[in-house]
């Protein structure tokens, strides 16, 4: 029995209702944009490299922490979290994997918001090859149109960094972009708007000087992608997949969702395995080098992460929670957390996270379905994941299951 397109057809119905605006109340489960609207293809690495299994696969089960002046246990966490896979890496060798049914290690996962953190590594490859001579140089010297509404003179970090001081609604008007695009589609371009339209649309305003304050808005992804492409003279996902995908060896294909004129989101739905996501990951650990190459610049993933690395990344007092944390800030698209290890987190709602701590050498991917809470339990598992890099890292654990 094919479900595919009778849902397909309601959900399209849907979409074209003022009721869809009512959809950022949807669990993950049921808001699926892919059903919608098409995804493109990046095709799987000639050279292929493959993560390498420990000898000993490492017990997580005796890992506990302490959140919220309770001791709290990783099972504990894998449950309420609602955590569909979840893989480590320690030292470039996978040491724990799971996947609940019917996840698998072949399963594309949606990334959410850590499209932004990819979004980040183009534009540090793009500064390394020139195609960026800056990263403060304006992005409407190199995509004009961006000066016709609050983009104009915000420089590439600004956007980077969530300060360009456009007026946004993250919440309503993320979602509003969503029906916007659907509509665009299934009216035939004659309603809605594109995701180009939604990023030089008039109502994006100036609400604040460029680089004076934080504000955590996802069309700035979209304005960086459009001075990108011009930047580097080819689409998003040709440039992904030529200098990242590619170089890197992903031994998996990926998708990513597209509007009716086939630009690719940014500032969410990668679709992506586990494996790639922790390949991606370990990169960040390794301060750029992959497999023998240097990818992205060292300079640029200190900058991108960390508060030593650019002190004008937003510390955590700055960075308003729902979750009343004080622990993650902001960087390049990059979530940097306060302390001594500079690690950082690559985010999505729902519990998609990317934690990678450099000086453990240590990478951690959660991919959740966690609609219970919107910020994913992003606070609890950092904490979680630092006590993982130490178990790891215990005596006792060093050579043995």
């Amino acid at each position: 029995m094919n479900i595919t397109r009778p849902r397909t057809l309601v959900l399209a119905a849907i979409a074209l209702t003022p009721l869809a605006l009512q959809a950022q109340g949807l669990p993950p489960s049921l808001f699926l944009p892919e059903l919608l609207l098409p995804r493109a293809e990046i095709k799987a690495s000639t050279q292929t490299v493959t993560l390498n299994k420990a000898s000993a696969p490492k017990d997580l089960t005796q890992v506990t922490y302490q959140f919220e002046g309770k001791t709290r246990t990783f099972s504990q966490f894998m449950s309420e979290a609602k955590v569909k896979s979840f893989m480590v890496l320690k030292d470039g060798q996978i040491v724990h994997e799971y996947h609940r049914f019917p996840n698998s290690r072949t399963t594309l996962h949606q990334s959410w918001s850590i499209s932004k953190q990819v979004l980040s590594t183009m534009v540090g490859i793009a500064l390394q090859e020139g195609a960026i001579k800056s990263i403060d140089d304006r992005m409407d010297a190199y995509e004009p149109r961006l000066a016709g509404n609050g983009f104009a003179g915000v420089t590439f970090k600004q956007a980077l960094q969530m300060s360009s001081g456009v007026k946004y609604s993250e919440e309503a008007d993320r979602y509003s972009l969503f029906f916007d695009v659907f509509r665009h589609r299934y009216r035939f371009g004659k309603a809605g708007s594109s995701l180009t339209d939604k990023t030089l649309a008039p109502t994006l305003a100036p609400a604040f000087a460029p680089g004076t304050a934080y504000q955590y808005v996802s069309i700035n992804s979209e304005a960086i992608r459009m001075a990108l492409e011009k930047a580097v003279g080819m689409p998003y996902l040709d440039y992904l997949s030529t200098r990242l995908w590619q170089p890197m060896g992903m031994p998996d294909e990926a998708k990513n969702l597209t509007d009716r004129e086939q630009t690719a989101f940014t500032f969410c739905c990668l679709y992506a395995t586990t494996t790639s996501y922790a390949m991606l990951g370990q990169l960040y650990a390794q301060g750029g080098s992959f497999n023998g190459r240097q990818i992205l610049a060292s300079d640029y993933v200190r900058k991108a992460t960390t508060f030593a690395g650019d002190p004008s990344n937003w510390r955590a007092a700055s960075v308003p929670r729902k979750d009343g944390s004080a622990l993650r800030g902001w960087g390049y698209h990059w979530w940097p957390l306060e302390g001594e290890r500079e690690d950082f987190v690559a985010s999505g709602v729902f519990g998609q996270s990317i934690h990678v701590l450099p000086k453990q050498n240590t990478v951690i991917v959660r991919i959740s379905s966690d609609h219970g809470n919107v910020e994913g339990s992003s606070y609890e598992a950092a904490i979680l994941g630092r006590a993982i890099a130490d178990h790891l890292d215990s005596p006792l654990m060093r050579g043995s299951p």
